[in-house]
């Protein structure tokens, strides 16, 4: 596949879309019938002219997720209605899952299908992986988000800061928004990568823990064959405390990924960093914390149907500072998930542990024991378009609004250190409006 030539990814993009348009007509994308709502389909489960004709409708209205979630529902329950699981291999490529396409139209390898259905199939799967995927080869995406949180100990939600307040509790307004940039390089599968990401943060009261993080990545990715994919670029960030800059960092990192499966693969990351700390107005010791850190860490990620997936890993970190009382080394255990359901409503969450061992003693504990932390981080979010809501509050269906998400979330921090003066926990929650493009 490296050696096609653009000129074939542009036709077999081309066609792909050309095949969508043409088979979701044939399906009745441009469904003109009564309009049918999800309490028709619970009422009527087993109706499979209903449910086809839902998923029509759906796919007319742009809402390919949630047709999507209802021909997989139609092929639970009828797993050799052949036409329909065609229908649901090209609506998973136009969700840009490919390997959920192909694996539905493996699927259908061996079934009885019509010379026409076989004719189909083949021309899906030729198109699919001559033709890239169905997003854009080039071009900005990004996501938008303002929300508010409430923190029960505020000072202390800067987990990774280390930095340690007295308990207060405060309620903040933020903001925060990425923006990506992505462009092939020649036709051998190469691409630039580009993207910067910025938050900031500020509280009622508690302006101590006001902060402002930006910064930006460049680099490059590409294939390994067909199954071995690689990232490498270079990043930039800096954060502010009530105004100050406290941190200043640069580095790299690097990311190997293998297929082990249709819908599996295994990864590895490392990343290195030089970071520069300076001393805040309320701090006078900050700036032994600057150092370089390394991180080295593998993982294994499942994607399901639409955008559903789990993700896990486990990694090392060492971090090297200008005194030992802030350089530590130790391991982390991450994961992160997203469920989509039929409804349009999702959950996200992640989760990370990590042990951390330093060189030296406390700073504000002359016992000679060598300092040892446990942290943990967590957050649970629930949340659906705004077009979902409307639909489950009974008003006119809007895809329009189909980008555009409510959430909120359950944050938790926790840091239990073998010096109990630095033992800090909050619990949070946040309220927040998402906009994706």
């Amino acid at each position: 596949m490296n050696r096609k030539t653009s000129v074939v990814r542009i036709f077999g993009s081309a066609a792909c879309a050309a095949l969508f348009i043409m088979h979701t007509t044939s399906y009745g994308a441009e469904y003109n019938g009564p309009k049918i709502t999800f309490e028709d389909i619970y009422a009527n489960p087993d109706n499979q002219d209903l449910n086809l004709n839902y998923a029509r409708q759906q796919v007319a209205a742009g809402d390919l997720l949630s047709a999507a979630a209802t021909l997989e529902r139609m092929l639970y329950a009828s797993p050799n209605w052949d036409s329909a699981r065609l229908f649901y291999a090209l609506i998973l490529f136009r969700l840009d899952d490919r390997q959920a396409a192909i694996r539905e139209l493996n699927l259908l390898d061996g079934r009885p299908l019509s010379p026409k259905q076989r004719a189909l199939a083949q021309s899906y799967r030729d198109n699919i992986e001559n033709g890239g995927s169905d997003k854009a080869a080039s071009g900005f995406s990004g996501r938008l988000a303002i929300g508010v949180r409430y923190d029960n100990n505020a000072g202390n939600a800067l987990a990774d800061t280390l930095l340690t307040f007295a308990d207060r509790s405060d309620q903040s307004l933020f903001v925060q928004a990425a923006l990506k940039y992505s462009n092939p390089i020649g036709d051998n599968g190469l691409k630039f990568n580009a993207g910067i990401e910025a938050q900031t943060r500020r509280h009622e009261a508690f302006s101590r823990a006001n902060y402002d993080s930006f910064g930006g990545t460049a680099g490059l990715s590409g294939n390994m064959g067909d199954a071995f994919v690689w990232a490498a670029d270079s990043q930039i960030a800096q954060i502010n405390i009530s105004g100050q800059r406290y941190l200043r960092q640069y580095g790299g990192r690097l990311t190997l990924k293998r297929a082990i499966g249709e819908t599996t693969a295994l990864w590895i990351r490392g990343t290195w960093y030089d970071q520069d700390y300076d001393d805040l107005a309320f701090t006078n010791i900050e700036t032994l914390r600057s150092g370089d850190k390394l991180t080295a860490s593998a993982g294994l990620i499942k994607n399901f149907s639409g955008k559903s997936f789990l993700n896990a890993s486990i990694g090392y970190e060492n971090k090297n500072a200008s005194d030992a009382i802030f350089a530590y080394d130790g391991i982390r255990v991450s994961g992160n998930f997203k469920n989509a359901f039929n409804n349009g409503v999702y959950i996200n969450g992640r989760a990370t542990y990590r042990m951390l061992k330093y060189d030296g003693p406390s700073f504000n504990n002359p016992n000679p024991t060598r300092r040892e932390d446990n942290h943990l981080y967590g957050r649970l979010g629930l949340g659906a378009s705004i077009n979902a809501i409307g639909t489950m509050m009974k008003m006119t269906d809007n895809p329009g609004l189909d980008n555009i998400y409510l959430e909120t979330g359950m944050i938790y921090t926790n840091r239990n250190s073998n010096n109990s003066v630095l033992d800090y926990e909050n619990i949070g929650a946040e309220l927040k409006l998402i906009l994706d493009f």
